[in-house]
């Protein structure tokens, strides 16, 4: 299983596997929505998307975007998209891309934030 930074040449099978990620949140299907969205993300270099290939398929991805936080007075990434096939979510997918993420984040000195944990962090608090 290899995880790794997607490049413009994972356009296609990425785009596929948004769509998917957007169907299972309630959103209608739209391929070439996703796809463009997806492109523009790659050419314009403003989100890290780690991809995970199995077998030479892609079976997951994981979607970060920069910011920067005035508390902290540094940069922060937001992990905000996650999607892993369901023959491969009982396969540790997810947690790989994660932890891929926390090394790049760590290497170049930049807090990696994760939106759903701060949501069920928050929801907790409320409760």
């Amino acid at each position: 299983m290899q995880i790794r930074l997607a490049s413009i040449t994972d356009l296609a099978p990425l785009s596929q596997l948004f769509d998917l990620y957007r169907q299972q949140l309630n959103q209608p299907a739209d391929y070439s929505a996703c796809h463009a969205f997806l492109n523009h993300r790659l050419v314009e270099n403003d989100s890290m998307i780690f991809v995970c290939i199995k077998d030479d398929t892609m079976v997951g991805f994981t979607q970060l975007y920069p910011s920067f936080s005035s508390l902290l007075l540094s940069p922060v990434w937001y992990l905000e998209d996650v999607y892993v096939v369901p023959e491969y979510q009982q396969a540790d997918v997810e947690a790989l891309m994660y932890q891929k993420a926390e090394q790049l984040a760590q290497s170049t000195g930049v807090l990696l934030i994760n939106h759903y944990e701060q949501q069920v962090a928050t929801e907790q608090c409320t409760a």
